[in-house]
């Protein structure tokens, strides 16, 4: 496939260029929105704009729950038909399932988006957005470029989440009033970060996987540890402390 020839040739090109792309826009919206917010002259120019960012957000939203979804459903027919190997370049060898972690991995630089929205709603996002879309195109790229096989699990873990996390924000933009999930999907959100590391640190432990391959899982479980931290960080400060202080007004 021509697309992964060209990819492979550029290796540590695409994640440097989008880490770098994605610090950039990342300072010029919150130079635009928040440090010096433009106002419109007009009402109708605020409204039209509105408007398309509504649109857009619906869009964006309904595109990577439907893809997710897609993925998740596609590598989990996969393992249903083939079972739950645990070998070195076992599902990665077979050209149909690389590719769908090719796209899911390409995906992660669309993501930039959910930190770009925020940003034009006026909102800074939080240091744990940005280490996830960063860290994550960092470590879906060596899973691809490396054939490092758990990357399929990890997948269907994170397309699972994924498609219900867009869904639920799908669901906001239209007024639904289900903020209740929120914890229940960030609670989602660690099991899977958590089953990842114990399958990727334990299953494929050498001489099951090479040690080459095995230093990306564990580099891809650092990353997923300070994740964790962040996580369970945010459930306190955002799901604990905030319920108590609202109890104690």
């Amino acid at each position: 496939m021509l697309v992964n020839t060209i990819y492979q040739m550029h290796h540590f090109t695409a994640p440097l260029c989008g880490t770098l792309f994605y610090m950039y826009v990342s300072q010029m919206l919150k130079m635009m929105y928040i440090e010096n917010p433009f106002k419109h002259s007009s009402e109708n120019m605020k409204s039209l704009c509105e408007s398309c960012f509504r649109g857009f957000s619906i869009a964006h939203n309904a595109l990577l729950s439907g893809f997710s979804g897609y993925i998740c459903a596609s590598l989990l027919k996969v393992v249903m038909e083939q079972g739950m190997v645990i070998k070195s370049v076992h599902f990665m060898s077979q050209p149909d399932i690389k590719n769908l972690i090719l796209w899911f991995y390409l995906s992660k630089y669309y993501e930039y988006f959910d930190t770009f929205l925020l940003y034009m709603k006026g909102r800074n996002p939080i240091f744990l957005q940005k280490y996830h879309h960063v860290g994550a195109v960092i470590c879906w790229h060596l899973c691809y470029i490396y054939d490092v096989d758990m990357i399929i699990y990890g997948t269907i873990l994170n397309s699972g989440i994924h498609t219900v996390m867009y869904a639920y924000y799908l669901a906001t933009l239209f007024k639904w009033d289900i903020r209740s999930m929120r914890m229940y999907i960030t609670s989602g959100q660690m099991i899977q970060l958590a089953t990842g590391v114990i399958m990727g640190a334990y299953y494929y432990r050498p001489p099951i996987e090479s040690w080459e391959n095995y230093s990306v899982i564990l580099f891809f479980n650092v990353y997923i540890a300070g994740l964790m931290y962040m996580f369970g960080e945010f459930m306190v400060n955002n799901y604990w402390v905030k319920k108590n202080a609202v109890k104690e007004a």
